[in-house]
């Protein structure tokens, strides 16, 4: 191998390397088709970004590989690890038996042992791409050894002995795919064990309920992320061409950490953006023909399904008054036990015919009844395919046939513009096909405010009677996999102009041109919008004149928000009227509150003063009074402007009152002053060093959503009153933890 370095301000490697076989582990077979030699250049500029450069698409795949090894190797080898289902083998069985739950999830599923098969059809250019980056990924862990936060930990060590497979690379493909479906079901897959015979039945799917049962705060439920993407065409460009704003919210730490790279093939491929780590290729990016972004969409990858039980075995279930008995699988896992050896566990898991049973507090697995997942894919093995093809694309006509062929891409809207101007955004990622008759059957029993109606309005999860033949997925022989709607089923939208998404659905990506008639799996329709997708539709819309790169940037940092603009004011005439507030016999004075608010101009800039009052006090009401008639506005929710309402404040203040009374209260408990800047007390700590974070939170409706990042004392993000909001486990935030001396899993935050 040899290394090279000359170019001025960045650091390159000339790789040239001669290799054996680097496909699946012992007792899996596969064709090899990686070369004897792989020819590649990484040149890294003075930000550490790696620019690789090769002539075949194995040769720079192997440079990617390497680079990211370079960088993020233990992140990687952990996902490994833990899509192998040996996280108990080497960290004991976790914290209530997280990792043996997990090592449990991950053998059912079979994401690693049926890679060979589930992934035996790649074209012969995913082929080479994955026995390049595996061997580049392993050829830098052979040159200088593992390093970083994982060196020298016997888990990681094995990897020495044994380097990284196709196999793991197809497996943790695989766990990506899940990420917004059966991944954030791990522990619940793991753990579903039949009951005991005198567990009792729980709430039954017809049973008409007026009690939430507690699903806003279960696994089940799930935030749609906070990232923004904007593509704007020849009509709002200034060079007449496409302009993109790419603004993903995703984790700073952890295998959801973004990793930027530039791949480049001359006269085949010139790409440059990022991808999640460990992943091959470029997910969001800029070519010299298009550029797309992706947010995460507010479709459903999955449905869960409710079964009647055969009263005499929980593991017997009943479609359409037949039975049917489940599969049970044995597995077997190594456990590290307090005295450093390993013993093996044994458990026996279910599936019915859609899926895993799954175990999810508080629905359980009773004698009466059994839920289980099927997840749109857990079969779709085109997404690298798609992204290469992506990737690759000259004109915006290509770009989109690599959707309308592969529909690879698994759970984010795409939005994307090109060269000559087109914008376009579409939700091509899998999405269940289901009858017209089941869709109006599912939403009547949603109507009838039983289990079902329960799990969709508090969990935002579609639940179907699993006893009910009915409700089975429909194939499909256009769609990328059975039971999924086909490319010609997708909402999408292209205009000249501009679209957008901010994780609201598909309906409203432009205000003048609604996307109505889909199926209500691909996203709610003529729905309340969140206040981060109204405060998007004001920045795009304040005119129609072109914008440059600048101008795009000065509207996406401008800090404003819709809900600020619409209740500050309002809020500033109350308290001013009304300087003190009784709350349970105490009288707080909101003077210097009320100052520090009518002094800030609404934006969440690093000096804003006031901001955190605003902010703290929003964050008290819940998302359905910030988003329809309630607590602060008198107008609700119209349809027909669903960017301008509502918009209208409740004439009587008291509980605006009421609630800014607590919010000096505890900030006073906390030792925060009402006047001090936003930058104080929001920010982030980086090689020791506290840096300021801007930007306003998810209750706010900003943007630039920087909640967790902030850094006040705990108890200041923690309600205290009977009205105020709960926050829903953010998408994708909950994981099984990693092992020690694993760097924190990060927070969303633009």
């Amino acid at each position: 191998m040899k290394r090279h370095a000359g170019i001025t301000g960045a650091a390159m490697l000339v790789l040239s390397t001669s290799l054996g076989f680097v496909g699946m582990r012992a007792g899996a077979t596969a064709p090899n088709t990686a070369p004897d030699t792989y020819e590649v250049t990484i040149a890294r500029d003075a930000t550490g970004v790696p620019h690789i450069t090769a002539t075949d698409w194995g040769s720079l795949a192997f440079g990617q590989g390497y680079a990211l090894s370079q960088d993020r190797s233990c992140t990687v080898l952990d996902q490994i690890v833990k899509v192998r289902g040996e996280r108990a083998q080497w960290f004991g069985p976790g914290e209530n038996d997280e990792y043996v739950n997990s090592d449990f999830a991950y053998r059912h599923l079979g994401l690693w042992d049926d890679a060979p098969t589930r992934w035996a059809d790649q074209s012969e250019r995913v082929q080479e791409v994955v026995d390049g980056y595996v061997a580049g990924f392993n050829a830098q862990l052979t040159d200088h050894g593992i390093t970083g936060w994982c060196a020298g930990e016997p888990w990681a060590n094995q990897f020495e002995s044994g380097p990284a497979t196709t196999q793991d690379m197809y497996a943790y493909v695989s766990d990506i795919l899940l990420l917004a479906s059966s991944r954030n079901l791990i522990q619940e897959i793991g753990a579903a064990q039949p009951p005991a015979p005198a567990d009792g039945p729980i709430v039954e799917a017809t049973t008409s309920v007026t009690q939430p049962v507690g699903l806003a705060s279960s696994a089940l439920a799930s935030s749609p992320g906070a990232s923004n993407g904007w593509a704007l065409g020849a009509d709002r460009s200034t060079t007449g061409g496409g302009l993109l704003l790419a603004n993903p919210h995703f984790p700073w730490e952890g295998e959801q950490r973004f990793w930027e790279s530039h791949l480049t093939i001359p006269g085949e491929i010139n790409i440059y953006g990022v991808g999640l780590t460990g992943l091959p290729g470029i997910q969001i990016g800029v070519n010299d023909a298009v550029a797309w972004t992706h947010t995460v969409s507010a479709g459903h990858r999955f449905t869960l399904y409710r079964y009647d039980l055969d009263p005499t075995d929980p593991t017997v279930y009943l479609v359409d008054g037949e039975p049917q008995q489940m599969t049970a699988d044995e597995f077997t896992i190594e456990v590290l036990g307090d005295d450093g050896t390993t013993s093996d566990v044994s458990r026996t898991l279910y599936s019915t015919n859609h899926g895993p049973v799954i175990d999810v507090d508080p629905l359980g697995w009773t004698g009466e009844q059994a839920i289980a997942i099927r997840d749109g894919n857990i079969e779709i093995t085109t997404v690298l395919e798609q992204y290469l093809g992506m990737d690759a694309a000259t004109s915006m006509d290509e770009f989109q046939a690599v959707h309308e062929e592969l529909q690879g891409v698994p759970w984010v809207n795409t939005i994307a513009t090109s060269a000559d101007g087109r914008a376009w955004m579409a939700d091509t990622s899998a999405t269940p096909n289901l009858t017209a008759d089941a869709i109006t059957a599912w939403e009547a029993e949603r109507a009838a405010g039983g289990l079902i109606g329960l799990v969709y309005d508090q969990a935002g999860v579609i639940m179907l009677d699993g006893s009910d033949s009915l409700f089975e997925w429909v194939d499909d022989p256009e769609a990328p996999a059975p039971g999924l709607i086909p490319y010609s089923q997708v909402p999408q939208l292209e205009r000249s102009d501009y679209v957008f998404n901010a994780n609201d659905s598909h309906w409203l990506a432009h205000p003048d041109e609604l996307l109505t008639g889909f199926s209500p799996f691909a996203g709610a329709e003529a729905v309340p919008q969140s206040p981060r997708t109204r405060t998007n539709v004001m920045l795009l819309g304040e005119t129609a004149e072109p914008w440059s790169i600048d101008d795009v940037e000065a509207a996406i940092f401008s800090d404003r928000t819709i809900l600020t603009e619409s209740l500050l004011p309002a809020l500033v005439d109350a308290c001013t009227a009304n300087p003190t507030v009784d709350l349970g016999g105490a009288t707080v004075d909101l003077t210097a509150a009320c100052a520090a608010l009518a002094g800030w101009d609404g934006t969440y800039t690093l000096d804003a003063r006031g901001a955190i009052v605003f902010r703290e006090w929003l964050s008290r009401f819940a998302g359905e009074d910030r988003s329809d008639a309630g607590r602060l506005f008198a107008d609700a929710f119209d349809p027909a402007d669903p960017a301008g309402t509502p918009s209208t404040p409740v004439t009587d203040p008291t509980e605006w009152l009421v609630e800014l009374g607590s919010v000096v209260q505890l900030l006073g408990l906390v030792g925060i002053p009402v006047d001090a800047p936003l930058g104080d007390w929001q920010w982030e700590v980086r090689t020791g060093e506290a840096i300021p974070i801007h930007g306003g939170t998810a209750s706010t409706g900003s943007p630039r959503s920087s909640t967790a990042a902030a850094r006040a004392p705990r108890s200041l993000r923690c309600p205290t009153t009977a009205n105020a909001s709960t926050t829903r486990p953010p998408f994708a935030r909950r994981r099984i933890p990693g092992p020690p001396g694993m760097p924190s899993a990060g927070v969303p935050a633009s």
